[in-house]
């Protein structure tokens, strides 16, 4: 059950290595970020200074991407890259396609066929309504007891990738003269079953970045939806997706469940699962042996995290866990509770990585034979048009769809609800999980919303909580690093 995954863990981020070639860093306790122990950020300053100059960003963001795409179109001639530039409908998706070899917000720009992009777009522009692009990204932040981030709620991170996807739907409006939406899919209800997720968060989440949005200036123009309801809308299953999800077209095989099961394990809701565990319930079918929920019952808070950072270690390696073991040492039968901990830990990955491999399988089988398998250039002539896709991971067999790099090609792999942002003392935002920043800076400090009084602007739901909204250098000024974020002149 503990095969190498081949995939990317946390999107990429090096809190894998961090758990099995420097377990000294692993066996600190929690990263803790109370109330009041950082510098304290107000609600007046958020939304007298802060957020105007967020604003600011986004537009200089917005102007530097229609800038870049203008010049490029001038010296453009021939068909060496797209066709037909003489024709009006043509050139306009040629201007919206040539947005998306940006590679300062593309991954795959070099490699994107913008060829094949603009006849979509050039399909999408002949029907009524908006330009309407469409991605899949986020599900409520999971925070691997401390180790990935320091809460569940959006934070910096989220800011700046929805700041990103602002200034490119801006972008694309002013190249047309036109509107433009996008759509954010959130994925969390998709793979709820699997992930023990919990409802409330998966929900809250998708309105705090909608808050955001809007805080950003993009109302109407970025909107977050929930993944399943709007596939079901969009194959008039109005009784929920979720159902044909549940099909078995095929029992997972082990070699698909070995691959993704660090993945997943990293995105399973380990608090909701100990507090199922506690009520007597059987996460996934798997009971918490009696002494092992004793123990844990003794002091939740300090003793969950603990089982859960030491299982997620051993599990990436199972080489340290002797080095775990050291922390159970002062308890009566401690190395057995350790070993009932980690074996809990595998058989609940073991059994929703299954669920989520069955899950992932079913909707692509959907998405063949459904409705939802058509493209936005397909659409009759008047008709309202299908959104034209965008990924966060590069789809190796559809070199048409651009893949967007929302935090930057600095951590073009990274998702904001994997992670947290430093602030350092000089250069632009660092991204990554608490458990590397920490180890990377270990004075950071955090910098806490306090509470507005019902008057906070945006970040609410952060004040007078222990989630910071990012953490900071000792040697930064975060007073005119923070403002100064969202300014592409600053990263």
């Amino acid at each position: 059950m503990t095969a190498t995954s081949p995939e990317r863990i946390v999107s990429d981020s090096g809190l894998p290595t961090l758990l099995s070639h420097q377990p000294h860093a692993a066996l600190r306790t929690p990263y803790a970020f109370p109330a009041g122990s950082g510098p304290v950020l107000d609600a007046e300053t958020l939304r007298e200074h802060i957020l105007p100059r967020w604003r600011e960003g986004v537009e200089k963001q917005t102007k530097a991407l229609v800038k870049r795409v203008r010049s490029t179109m001038e010296v453009l001639s021939g068909d060496a890259l797209y066709s037909r530039l003489d024709d009006p409908p043509s050139r306009r998706a040629a201007l919206v396609a040539e947005l998306f070899r940006t590679h300062t917000l593309v991954k795959n720009a070099g490699r994107l066929d913008v060829r094949a992009l603009q006849q979509t777009l050039v399909g999408a522009l002949s029907t009524e309504g908006p330009l309407h692009f469409e991605i899949a990204w986020g599900h409520v932040k999971r925070g691997l007891a401390g180790l990935k981030t320091p809460g569940p709620w959006a934070d910096l991170a989220e800011a700046l990738a929805i700041g990103r996807l602002t200034a490119l739907t801006r972008a694309a409006s002013r190249l047309l003269d036109g509107e433009v939406r996008l759509t954010v899919l959130s994925g969390g209800t998709r793979f709820q079953d699997a992930l023990l997720t919990r409802s409330g968060q998966l929900a809250a989440y998708d309105i705090q970045r909608q808050e955001i949005a809007e805080a950003l200036g993009a109302a109407g123009a970025v909107t977050f939806r929930d993944f399943a309801s709007v596939r079901a809308e969009r194959d008039g299953d109005r009784t929920g997706r979720r159902e044909t999800y549940h099909r078995k077209p095929a029992e997972p095989r082990d070699g698909e469940i070995q691959a993704r099961l660090h993945t997943v394990a990293f995105n399973v809701d380990w608090e909701n699962v100990l507090a199922l565990a506690a009520d007597g319930a059987a996460p996934h079918g798997v009971t918490l042996p009696a002494p092992l929920a004793d123990w844990l019952a003794g002091a939740p808070a300090e003793r969950g995290p603990l089982l859960v950072r030491a299982a997620a270690a051993c599990l990436v390696d199972p080489g340290v866990q002797p080095l775990w073991a050291e922390q159970f040492l002062a308890v009566e039968d401690g190395e057995e509770l350790l070993e009932e901990g980690i074996s809990f830990f595998t058989h609940v990955s073991w059994e929703a990585t299954r669920r989520y491999v069955a899950i992932h399988n079913a909707g692509k089988e959907a998405a063949v034979a459904g409705p939802s398998a058509g493209t936005a250039g397909t659409a009759p002539a008047g008709s309202a048009a299908r959104p034209i896709r965008l990924t966060v991971h590069e789809k190796r067999d559809r070199p048409a769809m651009p893949a967007l790099a929302v935090l930057g090609m600095r951590a073009a792999e990274l998702l904001p609800q994997h992670l947290t942002v430093l602030l350092p003392g000089g250069g632009g935002p660092e991204f990554g999980t608490v458990a590397e920043l920490h180890a990377q800076v270990p004075s950071a400090r955090p910098v806490h919303l306090a509470d507005g009084g019902g008057t906070q602007p945006v970040f609410g739901w952060l004040a007078g909580t222990s989630q910071p909204l990012c953490l900071v250098a000792p040697e930064a000024d975060w007073q005119r690093a923070l403002p100064a974020v969202l300014d592409p002149e600053q990263g």
